[in-house]
């Protein structure tokens, strides 16, 4: 018996009897000798969509939170643009930090060929707009590739009140600038800290790891 033919047994036995161990076990195996069997890694594909729609009731197309997360971009710049008052300059960083972050995942992603399926509502309120990864694709690209990708959405998010910054001070809010850059640098802290513990900088780290 071939090692994918192997895996391929072992698979069947997880998809009629769930182990999170067992699984993840497989996934590590296929990373660290990287595998690109097809057949292989829709199977476990399979597996990891049928766990998540039974975790989450509520999900919507890719293309929907893509066109919803760059409309509200557009309008928190041209919102900040207009209104020009000071509170407006920190809703507006507050908005692009929740919709870059999506949006550098996706672009991100589908540059290094990751797809993506869905969204849904994730993190500690439940209420982030988090991407759903198309694991197949995900699994095939190399290490490195998965770790930019995971890495590109902190970015985005830490980002945010800087772009906000430059927009306050071409419009001479300056103090608004100033605030938003300091902002800017305890943010950075802030990924740096736990991020790299919990979240995408931790994800990339773990992905980079099997370069």
């Amino acid at each position: 018996m071939t090692m994918h033919e192997e895996l391929k047994e072992r698979l069947v036995k997880v998809g009629n009897d769930y182990s999170g161990k067992e699984f993840w076990d497989i996934v590590n195996h296929i990373k660290e000798h990287r595998i690109k069997d097809d057949v292989l890694l829709e199977q476990l594909s399979g597996i990891r969509q049928k766990r998540f729609e039974e975790k989450y009731n509520f999900s919507f197309n890719v293309h929907i939170g893509n066109f919803l997360w760059l409309f509200m971009t557009v309008a928190a710049i041209v919102l900040v643009i207009w209104m020009n008052t000071d509170i407006i300059f920190y809703a507006g960083a507050l908005v692009l930090m929740t919709t870059l972050h999506p949006l550098s995942h996706y672009v991100t992603g589908r540059l290094l060929g990751i797809g993506f399926t869905h969204y849904y509502l994730n993190g500690p309120a439940k209420v982030e707009p988090t991407l759903k990864i198309d694991y197949s694709s995900y699994l095939k690209a190399s290490g490195s590739k998965r770790a930019v990708m995971h890495v590109s959405g902190v970015i985005g998010t830490v980002l945010a009140p800087l772009v906000v910054a430059v927009i306050a001070m071409s419009m001479n809010a300056g103090e608004v600038a100033f605030n938003l850059v300091i902002f800017f640098l305890l943010l950075v802290v802030f990924e740096l800290l736990t991020s790299m513990k919990t979240g995408d900088l931790m994800r990339a780290k773990r992905e980079y790891g099997y370069r």
